[in-house]
């Protein structure tokens, strides 16, 4: 049964929402003054069209694990459209909201887990016909491992949003300075395969990581992978197909590119 609007209330107050303003019921949102998530967020938008283009309309057939899912808005959405979803989730701050829509909603298709995301194993969840990995990749420390570990639980599809480091010292001297704290460009190798990329500082390794709602969780840096690195370590992770996303970016495609770096990916498994 859904929680009452006095009850959804005294819940939220003691919650601070950043990023997914969801509607419980006619009076109560989870972030008071931005717009509604569904149907409007751009990122849902583009996530629907590409499992619409490669399911056709069956959300109810689809198996989607969410990796890293902050506020629940997306498990959420491609939960009430019938997917079985499953959320996980590693800070406990951003867990109590997960768990609140949980309660709230009561989608028998909907669970939310609490976990490291490098937890996150065909062993431990079985496979799943998609994987989100919607801001997530860019704040790992070993991003190529865990594409790999990744693909071995993703039987169709998966999505990445994320960072990517720019290529070379010019395109670094026009990044958006709120990311400017990057490395030098180095290379990795992970079974024999370089990959390029650089370090990105998240906060201070005496900060309490708990207090970090947008951070890593579990290293105090994180590594960012070239956008071609990015593309040739989906292909050698086992996809098939790896093609870039535009259409929830189009309008933002020069700022996307070099200013503020960041690209939606598909990587598509076609056996």
């Amino acid at each position: 049964m859904a929680l009452d609007t006095e009850t959804l209330k005294q819940r939220l107050a003691k919650q601070r929402w950043t990023g997914h303003n969801l509607r419980l019921n006619d009076e109560v949102t989870t972030w008071p003054g931005h717009s509604d998530f569904d149907p409007l967020d751009l990122r849902l938008k583009a996530i629907r069209r590409i499992l619409r283009f490669t399911f056709g309309d069956q959300p109810g057939k689809l198996r989607i694990a969410d990796l890293g899912a902050l506020e629940g808005g997306y498990s959420l959405a491609l939960a009430r459209q019938g997917a079985e979803v499953i959320g996980v989730e590693a800070r406990k701050l951003n867990f109590d909201k997960l768990a609140l829509l949980e309660e709230h909603f009561a989608l028998p298709n909907l669970k939310f887990v609490m976990a490291d995301v490098k937890e996150f194993t065909a062993e431990r969840y079985g496979a799943f016909d998609v994987v989100l990995a919607l801001g997530i990749l860019y704040h790992l420390d070993r991003p190529v491992e865990w594409l790999r570990q990744v693909a071995a639980a993703t039987r169709r599809l998966i999505v990445i949003d994320s960072h990517f480091a720019p290529a070379d010292d010019h395109a670094l001297s026009k990044i958006d300075p709120r990311l400017s704290a990057l490395s030098a460009l180095e290379t990795v190798t992970y079974n024999g395969i370089s990959y390029q990329g650089r370090w990105f500082k998240e906060f201070e390794p005496t900060f309490s990581r708990e207090e970090e709602l947008w951070a890593s969780y579990s290293n105090w840096r994180s590594f960012w992978l070239t956008k071609g690195s990015l593309v040739r370590a989906i292909r050698d992770a086992g996809f098939d197909l790896v093609l870039e996303q535009h259409d929830y970016s189009a309008d933002s495609h020069d700022r996307l590119a070099i200013e503020f770096p960041r690209t939606m990916i598909v990587g598509l498994k076609l056996n």
